[in-house]
């Protein structure tokens, strides 16, 4: 699974985005961009528990991808930040989700469980309603 960013020039520098993951840095040049927003995920991810080496790449147009791995760890750590940046609890989510056990969302955001696509799709709704997280799956 990748998550997909823009990349956009504005005057001297290249500015890299997440939306919805309130993620965002830039460097003077496209390579620097996309080192800044490797070292911005793996920060973000450390500060969560997560030690993961992520992998970012140009996409098609404006877009770029990051993407670990780890897929079950990165996976975690994109529910937390996405749930994070929506401020919800986790009871919140469950309780969106559909769910009377606050483990049933939570499983995912720990790495205990590596959600089906059709489930991630689930998961990214229950969090915010008709707002796309940009995620890629596959290769």
């Amino acid at each position: 699974m990748w998550i997909e960013g823009s990349l956009t020039r504005d005057g001297k520098f290249w500015m890299v985005d997440f939306p919805g993951l309130d993620a965002f840095t830039q460097g003077r040049t496209k390579k620097e961009a996309y080192f800044m927003a490797k070292d911005l995920l793996e920060g973000l991810a450390e500060v969560e528990g997560f030690d993961l080496d992520i992998t970012v790449m140009p996409g098609e147009g404006d877009t770029f991808r990051a993407g670990a791995v780890d897929t079950k760890g990165f996976t975690a750590f994109i529910l937390r930040r996405w749930r994070q940046a929506h401020s919800l609890t986790l009871q919140e989510a469950a309780k969106r989700l559909g769910s009377t056990s606050l483990n049933s969302y939570a499983r995912y955001e720990q790495g205990r469980s590596e959600p089906t696509i059709s489930m991630m799709q689930k998961l990214i709704q229950a969090i915010s309603p008709g707002e796309p997280l940009r995620l890629i799956f596959g290769a």
